[in-house]
Parts: C-alpha cells; structure tokens; sequence
C-alpha cells in the first residue's frame, strides 16, 4: 500500500462506528444476540447480491459492477454484497468499510501489499472470504505496516485483518504469507469452514482472534515463528484436519479449549495445548510433540480443569518439569478415549475419572508396550518413538476388578485395577506451571466469576454441551455460540 492508504484508512475508522452484535430480519444475517445472555449464535448467509467482479494486474484494477472503487492501487469496498477477484498484483491490498455483510470471493488471485495487510476490513459486519472451487490464491503482506498517525499503532494486525469477524468457506487453496504480522487476524470471531488453507509466518500467530477461533473443517496447514493458533478467548475445534509447526506454542486460547473432532497434528517447540481455564477433549485425532514445554497444559488450578470425554489422544512433552499432561498442581479426568502421554512428570489422574488409567514407568523408544488380559488376550500395545520414565495409558478395554499384564523387552509386571487409577511402576504428580495465565482463574462459560463461584451443576468434567461454543451453520439453523 502507498501513504494514501494510511490517510485514507484512518479516516474509515475515525468516520464509522464499529457494528455490534443485533438481530436482523428474514435469517439472512450471521450474528443474532440472545436475548437471555451475552452469547452470540451465527449460521451462514447464503444469500448474497453480486456487486462486482475485480481483475487485478500491475498496471491497473479493472472493476466490472458497483459498490467498489480503485484509488491509486488500493480496492475500497463500501457497500454490502458478494465480490470475486481475480489477478495478480505486487503492489495491491483490499480495504472493506461498510456496515453491511461482505463477501470477497477469491478466484485465483494473487496479491502482495506493499504497506500492510492485503486484505483489511476497517469495518464490516462480516467478512466472508470464499476461496472458489479449484482456485489457488495467494496473499503476501509487506514487512511494515502504515501506522495511524494519532496513535502511532500500526493499521492491522496480519495478511488478512479484521476489526470484526471472518468467516472462510470454499474448496480452493489460500497461501498466506505473513512477512510482519499473524497470517490471519480478526478482533472478533474467526471461523473456518472449510478450505485447504496454507499459513507460513515470519512475524507472529498463524490464526489469531480476540473472541474465539473456531475450525468446523477444512485442511489447514501452519507453519509460525510463534503460536500455531491464539485466541484471547476460546479456542474450538469441531472437525477439519490442522497440521503445524510451531517456534514457540501449539493451539493457545486466554479462556478454553475445546476439541469435539477433527485431526490435529502438531509439532511445537513450548505448549502443545495451553488454556488458563479449562481443556476439554470431547473426540478427534490429537498427536502432539513438544521440545521443550509441556503438551496438554491448563492453569484452572482445580481438578479436571485438564478433561479428556473421548477421541485418540497422542502426546509427547518435553524434558523435567514439563510433561505430557500439566494440570497445574491439580488432577485430570479421564472419562474416555485412548489416551497416552509421555512427559518426563505428568499431573495425577483423578479416581473420579470415568475410565481407567495406568501410570506406567521406565520404557525405551522403539520398544513395544503390551497389555495382556487375565486369559491372555493382548488389549492393548504401542511403539513409543521415545525413551522416558512416566507414560500415562488410559482406554475404554480396561476394566476395574481385572488384572493385567504389562510387557517391554524383558521386563514384565502385573496389575489390577482396584480404582480407575493404576499404578504401574510410573508417577504422576502435581505440576506448575506458568502458561496460559496465573492460576485458580477458572471462570463460568460467560467469564464473570472465579470457579468457587460456581453453581454446583457445573463441574469439570461434566461440561454441559450446550454451554460450548458451536462453529457456524447452514443458514435457518442458529446455535449457541457460548463461552465466547
């Protein structure tokens, strides 16, 4: 972007007033305010006008339609409705200011700013980015941003921004290049829909958002000098398949986390997972290695703030005081799953958990783990990539009452689940530590009060699923989008 883009930005956001969440007629909107709490639902709008289609090059931007304008490079939007784009350009960025729904369709474009973000919503009340069948696009923001000359505070915060929610649908591929900033950054919501999504980041997170992250599909693959994914509030993952790597931490969210599905595969240097209330694993496919930091890490600072109800769960933390499992000086519950965490500590499993855990001790990479019954029927082996002290395995074929024997090498021993905590030559303990925020902070789903405070129907471990934060859907089928 040209100085033309710092004036004119600034007076975009100085002149319009951020939209806030309201209901709106004939369900052709996305975000509907509940009456009976501050959450927000949001399905997605299917109806949309097409103003304009927009071929980029390097000498000019060529717009068919309405509702659009080029001033010296840059495409300003101000009306509502649908725009494809389409063409390549080293010295363009989009900047959206309207009230309305807006919908940029990406048809094979490719884009790189010379003073930002590429695209910028200043205001809009939602930001749709849908990649079109087939199309690969690619997004490249410059190494500095334009700064607001009142403030002094650089105008956007990644390739794509927004002050307010995206949501991104489609089957085509989108290359974020991030130069300065995050790859793609809303001060709301972010939703992915679906899309094969390709980040690489030489600035900060790959995803960020100030509300919730929120991935219903698609394939998305980061590549983050810091986090994979941060929300300062939660961060929900409903399905999609989210492969990275990471410098510093793997999926951060201030408040939660949520897992209900997907695939997730990542290879961090700190935190795999690291939330200062609550992590919840519901299902889903969960590999995790981490260098140096802890791979599922929870500051709740009570028992189950760390509460695994189903899925594969994979994890690999780093070397003493990190581990697998960090509940922060408190217990985890496991109610089901198959659960295994290498570390070299790991936090206790609490006796209340639904499933049984072994806490095993001493093994050596790329020695087998079996698990034998009472009548001699393997339940149970696995390969440990590497060499540790303490591996927590927990799955649903283990039975209280039951003994089992327990083979590596040559070393065997015999267990019997008398509760749904057995040890097995390992130790778990209660860990500190330092990620995510202070300790003992658990809120309720809508934030205003510590876990003391709590009503005793809510308890770790016993979320209610109607108090989770729910991903968009089709439009005419609104759903709660709590704990946001």
């Amino acid at each position: 972007m040209r100085n033309k883009f710092l004036i004119s930005a600034i007076c975009l956001v100085v002149i319009t007033a951020v939209v806030g969440c309201a209901s709106f007629s004939e369900g052709k909107t996305d975000i509907v305010a509940s009456e009976n709490s501050n959450d927000d639902e949001l399905t997605v709008k299917t109806d949309w006008n097409q103003m304009a289609s927009i071929t980029f090059s390097e000498d000019a931007i060529t717009i068919e339609g309405s509702g659009c304008s080029n001033e010296d490079g840059i495409l300003y939007i101000t009306e509502g409705g649908a725009y494809t784009l389409q063409g390549k350009s080293s010295s363009s960025s989009v900047v959206v200011n309207t009230d309305e729904n807006v919908k940029l369709i990406l048809n094979g474009v490719d884009l790189q700013s010379v003073d930002g973000p590429v695209i910028y919503g200043a205001q809009v009340k939602n930001l749709y980015i849908e990649l079109a069948d087939g199309s690969i696009n690619t997004l490249t923001d410059s190494n500095e941003y334009a700064t607001d000359s009142s403030t002094g505070e650089e105008i956007g915060k990644g390739v794509v921004s927004c002050e307010d929610d995206i949501i991104i649908i489609g089957e085509g591929t989108l290359n974020i290049n991030g130069n300065h900033k995050h790859g793609i950054s809303s001060d709301d919501k972010l939703y992915v829909e679906s899309g094969n999504i390709n980040v690489v980041t030489e600035g900060t997170d790959g995803l960020n958002a100030n509300d919730l992250i929120c991935i219903d599909g698609g394939t998305i693959v980061i590549e983050a000098v810091s986090d994979v994914m941060e929300s300062d509030g939660v961060l929900q993952i409903n399905g999609g398949e989210i492969s990275a790597k990471s410098n510093d931490e793997g999926l951060e969210a201030k408040d939660s986390i949520y897992i209900n599905g997907g695939i997730i595969d990542i290879s961090v240097s700190d935190d795999g997972l690291n939330a200062t209330n609550y992590i919840e694993i519901n299902d889903g496919d969960l590999r995790i290695t981490c260098e140096t930091g802890d791979a599922i890490d929870c500051n709740g600072g009570v028992d189950g703030c760390i509460t695994i109800n189903g899925g594969n769960i994979y994890v690999q933390g780093g070397k003493e005081p990190e581990g697998g499992i960090d509940a922060d000086n408190s217990s985890v519950i496991i109610n089901g799953g198959e659960v295994i965490a290498i570390g070299a500590v790991n936090s206790p499993i609490s006796e209340e958990s639904g499933q049984v855990s072994i806490v095993y001790g001493s093994f050596y990479a790329d020695q087998s783990i079996t698990i034998t019954d009472e009548n001699g029927n393997q339940v149970f082996e696995y390969t440990p990539a590497v060499s540790g002290s303490t591996m927590i395995i927990s799955s649903n074929v283990f039975e209280i009452g039951n003994t089992y024997k327990i083979t590596s090498g040559e070393n065997e021993i015999s267990v019997t689940a008398e509760t749904t905590v057995v040890e097995a030559g390992g130790s778990a303990q209660g860990m500190g530590g330092h990620g995510g925020g202070p300790a003992g902070q658990l809120q309720k789903p809508d934030g205003t009060s510590n876990f003391e405070d709590m009503p005793e129907d809510f308890k770790p471990g016993q979320m209610n699923p109607e108090t989770r934060p729910q991903g968009p859907m089709e439009e005419g089928q609104m759903q709660d989008n709590n704990n946001q």
